[in-house]
């Protein structure tokens, strides 16, 4: 019942969403965030994992995912491994035990990924990827971003706060 109630809070319209940000609620898995202006909806999963936005260049990526590895900080651990084994020059590395920032360059692509351990063994991640020549438009978006990406009430894996974005 809480988790029905903070969805359906979330999904009228309020002052949290001012300025033309729109939620984004997910209810497969359980948690929220905030889609930044001018970006629109490119692809929505058919399984309802997530879905993908797009302003110009810039791709927004929100899914959810059972965690398959093992705890969330082994899906974290494989998800660095990645970026690290596709070029990433990761500047930014952070990580608690209930969420994790991730941020880098490749060539003259930037990279911010988000990552919250949600409840029932799954997460809830956000990857904004876009060129350089975007960076002074979309880098402001990251922080709040970074700080609507939260699970459902009752859920109380995804602890503390976070920390400024890089």
């Amino acid at each position: 019942m809480q988790r029905f109630l903070l969805l359906l809070f979330l999904a009228l319209p309020g002052a949290a969403f001012a300025q033309g940000w729109e939620p984004y609620v997910n209810a497969r898995f359980g948690f929220a965030v905030e889609i930044p202006p001018g970006f629109t909806l490119v692809q929505e999963a058919d399984n309802g994992d997530g879905r993908t936005y797009a302003k110009g260049e810039a791709r927004l990526s929100i899914w959810a995912n059972h965690l398959a590895t093992g705890p969330f900080g082994e899906e974290v651990a494989d998800r660095r491994t990645t970026y690290l084994q596709e070029g990433w020059d990761l500047s930014y590395d952070r990580q608690t035990t209930g969420w994790a920032s991730l941020s880098g360059t490749l060539v003259d692509s930037i990279l911010y990924h988000r990552i919250i351990a949600l409840c029932d063994d799954a997460a809830a991640s956000f990857v904004l990827e876009y060129p350089q020549s975007m960076k002074a438009e979309i880098s402001p978006f990251v922080g709040r971003l970074v700080k609507s990406l939260r699970p459902a009430e009752g859920c109380t894996s995804a602890q503390g706060a976070a920390p400024a974005a890089q």
